[in-house]
């Protein structure tokens, strides 16, 4: 019995509680491309513009169609007056039709002359583009914010290992003040100082595992992962550094997107032209009616009528809506031009930018790394000369805090030339 019930609750658990590790940023970011609903809503939307592509072929001709079946009873059948030829002045009242009327009507009608149809197709395949643009541009920023987050949650539990060890420093710097305290060799400054020192530095981990946690929930926020979800990034190798001369590629990705978006536009500006230009249409009309004067479902005479023909449709020019129509598109395409010469510009330069960015994450960690060794050796050689009594405690806190403040900045730097490198791997793949 006990062994069933053991069962039953690892069953229950294992069934409530799930957990994703993560050991890389790939591995985030495959799951990212997996789970994602924004990355979904990106499929749906490109399915939607397949859609509307099918409809603007469909739209050129723009069949029409229908039928019409009818049945009504003339209660009051209507008057016509006719002039009494015999007595001037006055006029007969005679009855037309018979109480009941049956009819059916077919009809259709086919665009042989459709210029706007013509044209919502270009601007359907032209959105088929700037869809599926749209949607590599998401990827990109998706992926870029994934990286961000992921790097700052790496870079904070290297920060907080460092503050652990550093928790253990500010003990054994309080219980040497402490103990020289008990043998009258300083005051109780020291230990206070020492004491508020070491409650600082505990303090600091909390801080540090609050913001992991905010980070981790940013995550679950960008991967669309529920929160009854328990994720952990066990990054295996943040400490190793490879320094290189980066190789970043243009990535034309938002300027191709303007470039859609002013073709777009220009299709668009054009449409509006097109609104007063004619329409020419084949139309059939075949129709059938039944009159009698007792109701009958079946039977009777049919009276058949028919025509083919064409229609020929257009609008004047001087119309409201389609003059505001036509200016509106004309200056969004001049507003897309100017587009379109800002990402020519910003393209190059984010080339520039990405190769600065990572020189400069690469000298600040080799000048971090550098102070952080010194800050640490000052320290070393101040607690030594602070337990034989030849350094004040203040000198030795105060090396502490600056090699604690230099070995932050390390990890900082550190984590800083991973992310970079991240971001110019994104830039390279998806452009």
């Amino acid at each position: 019995m006990k062994k069933t019930i053991v069962l039953l609750m690892i069953c229950y658990i294992s069934n409530t509680y799930s957990q994703e590790r993560f050991t890389s940023l790939n591995a985030v970011l495959e799951y990212a491309s997996k789970n994602s609903l924004t990355l979904q809503g990106n499929s749906i939307r490109y399915n939607q513009a397949k859609k509307r592509k099918l409809a603007a072929i469909v739209g050129i001709l723009d069949p029409l169609g229908g039928g019409n079946l009818s049945a009504i009873n003339n209660s009051k059948l209507p008057v016509t007056l006719f002039p009494d030829v015999s007595n001037p002045g006055v006029y007969n009242e005679t009855k037309f039709g018979k109480k009941y009327n049956t009819s059916f009507e077919q009809n259709i009608s086919v665009k042989l002359l459709n210029l706007e149809g013509w044209e919502n197709l270009r601007l359907a395949k032209i959105n088929l583009d700037l869809t599926n643009s749209n949607s590599q541009i998401t990827i990109k920023e998706l992926q870029e914010n994934i990286a961000n987050n992921y790097f700052n949650i790496v870079s904070l539990q290297i920060q907080k290992k460092s503050a652990l060890q550093n928790q253990t420093v500010a003990d054994t710097l309080y219980q040497i003040a402490l103990n020289k305290y008990n043998l009258s060799l300083v005051k109780q400054q020291d230990v206070n100082d020492s004491k508020a020192n070491f409650l600082n530095t505990k303090e600091n981990v909390n801080q540090i595992e609050y913001l992991i946690q905010q980070n981790y929930l940013s995550l679950k926020n960008l991967c669309d992962i529920p929160e009854e979800e328990e994720i952990v990034i066990e990054n295996n190798n943040p400490d190793f550094v490879q320094i290189f001369n980066p190789n970043v590629l243009e990535n034309t990705l938002n300027l191709d997107n303007a470039i859609l978006k002013e073709k777009y536009a220009l299709r668009n500006f054009e449409q509006t032209k097109n609104y007063t230009l004619p329409n020419i249409s084949f139309i059939f009309n075949q129709s059938s009616q039944r009159y009698s004067d007792p109701f009958k479902v079946f039977g009777g005479t049919w009276y058949k009528s028919s025509y083919i023909g064409l229609n020929f449709s257009f609008s004047l020019p001087i119309n409201a809506g389609n003059m505001a129509k036509k200016f509106n598109a004309k200056y969004e395409y001049e507003l897309t031009q100017k587009a379109t010469k800002q990402a020519r510009i910003k393209s190059t330069l984010n080339v520039r930018n990405l190769e600065n960015e990572y020189n400069k994450n690469k000298s600040q960690y080799q000048s971090n790394n550098e102070i952080y060794i010194l800050r640490k050796d000052t320290y070393e050689k101040n607690k030594r000369l602070y337990i034989s009594g030849q350094q004040s405690l203040d000198q030795t806190l105060n090396s502490f805090n600056a090699m604690v403040n230099a070995e932050y900045n390390l990890i900082s730097s550190k984590i800083n030339i991973h992310l970079i490198e991240a971001r110019i791997d994104i830039n390279n793949k998806i452009r």
